[in-house]
């Protein structure tokens, strides 16, 4: 018998002693009416008490914890959910901060560019905008970074301080911008002591202070997306080619390129790039770029889902083969491009090699397909195809004038079980009405 039991056993048992008493009473002296009453209504009471605490003791007892609710599953992700996003941001990247956990969103246009302040904990609610200056500036692809300095204190000590830093690029000028993260909510402590010293007018702070811009050149002289590699301190940047270019962060300077590549089975005959093997094809128009750890299980490496090469447009645009078209289909390209004079690297045996896990990719866009792809840091060659096409569908996407799937960062969240195991991430598009935040299927 369990406990829940003998407690239904014992409420029924006083219950019908109290009322065998009360009739016992009504034919042994002549009680009131209102001592009757009160007899009667004490059993009742006594039940309906002894009952509310039995449901209360199961209510407590069965509760449970619930993770958070799917609200779509697709093949390759799950829709967790869904905050506002401008449909005049023109999405050109998303970056997470680990200082302050904001996610910055970076947006292009000429005079229109912005780099934007959401706060994932308030519904992405937009904290604060900063225009890019010069306004003519096509502002492209950013990532947040940190940089250790080494500084010597007021004790003549020493120490590491690390200053966490965002970089931007544009897309035709050359030019990238580097601002300083400032944490406002807090005072420093050394710029509080010179400012009582001197006319204690405190001055405030911007939350990103533009500290350094710098010229670039990529393959095709364009900027497109960034993103930081802590593990090589070293940052990976796409230009709308085949390559990616992999910059260290202090000096900005180009170490190496690779190109990315996509296997592909059955008769490759149609590829006429050189430096491919037939089995293989190099994708142009990789966008934005994010570095990720699954820190799962699964390794690099493995099949690649199926993914049409498409080999047609969905509209012509106008303009040619123009970033700022829109509707404009890109297909896979493997015409070899011209070598530079930095030396493509494409090898597993890379010095870089150690550095990486299993689990370490890049994750990328590319321009006017509906997916993700997983590039291995090292070999650059596509790991993984995530198709993303029905979240926001092209034909929806059409009518309401959004453009193509552009963004994308994680979420900085850990997986807290097997029911949630996988890579969250933040993704959205230029012109979009919503962000959404999933959970990539492995």
């Amino acid at each position: 018998m369990t406990a829940s039991d003998n407690h239904q056993k014992k409420r029924t048992l006083l219950t019908s002693t109290l009322l065998l008493l009360l009739f016992s009473w009504c034919f042994v002296s002549p009680l009131s009416t209102l001592s009757s009453s009160f007899f009667f209504a004490t059993a009742i009471a006594i039940d309906t008490s002894s009952s509310s605490s039995s449901s209360a003791t199961r209510s407590t007892t069965t509760t449970t914890t619930t993770p958070s609710p799917i609200i779509y599953k697709s093949r390759d992700y799950h829709l967790l959910e869904i905050v506002p996003h401008s449909s005049t941001s023109f999405t050109q990247g998303l970056t997470l901060s680990t200082s302050n956990k904001i996610l910055y969103e970076g947006t292009g246009l000429n005079y229109q560019s912005q780099i934007l302040q959401h706060d994932p904990n308030q519904h992405m609610k937009t904290l604060e905008s900063r225009n890019v200056e010069p306004g003519h500036l096509f502002g492209e692809g950013i990532t947040c970074y940190y940089v250790d300095r080494l500084i010597t204190n007021g004790g003549g000590e020493e120490v590491v301080v690390r200053e966490h830093r965002l970089i931007q690029l544009t897309w035709k000028d050359g030019v990238g911008m580097i601002y300083r993260i400032n944490d406002i909510s807090s005072v420093d402590t050394t710029d509080s002591i010179e400012e009582e010293e001197g006319n204690n007018n405190e001055q405030k702070k911007d939350s990103l202070e533009l500290i350094d811009t710098f010229t670039f050149n990529t393959h095709t002289g364009e900027g497109w997306g960034i993103t930081f590699v802590p593990q090589t301190k070293e940052f990976y940047v796409s230009d709308g080619s085949e390559y990616i270019f992999v910059w260290d962060v202090e000096t900005l300077g180009e170490k190496r390129r690779m190109a990315v590549t996509l296997e592909r089975g059955g008769d490759d005959s149609d590829s006429d790039s050189a430096s491919s093997s037939s089995s293989s094809v190099r994708l142009k128009y990789v966008n934005e770029l994010e570095f990720v750890d699954f820190n799962i299980n699964n390794k690099c490496g493995g099949d690649v889902k199926d993914w049409e090469i498409h080999d047609v447009y969905l509209e012509q645009c106008q303009e040619g083969d123009d970033h700022q078209s829109r509707y404009y289909f890109s297909s896979f390209n493997s015409e070899s491009s011209a070598k530079s004079g930095t030396e493509e690297c494409n090898d597993r045996d890379d010095k870089n090699t150690g550095r990486f896990t299993s689990t370490m990719s890049i994750l990328a866009n590319v321009w006017y397909q509906d997916v993700l792809i997983r590039i291995d840091p090292v070999t650059a060659k596509v790991t993984r195809v995530y198709d993303l096409s029905d979240i926001y569908p092209y034909d929806q996407r059409k009518k309401d004038g959004a453009d193509c799937l552009n963004g994308i960062s994680v979420t900085g969240k850990e997986s807290s079980g097997e029911e949630d195991e996988g890579l969250e991430l933040w993704v959205t598009g230029k012109l979009w009405p919503k962000m959404y935040r999933i959970r990539l299927i492995d």
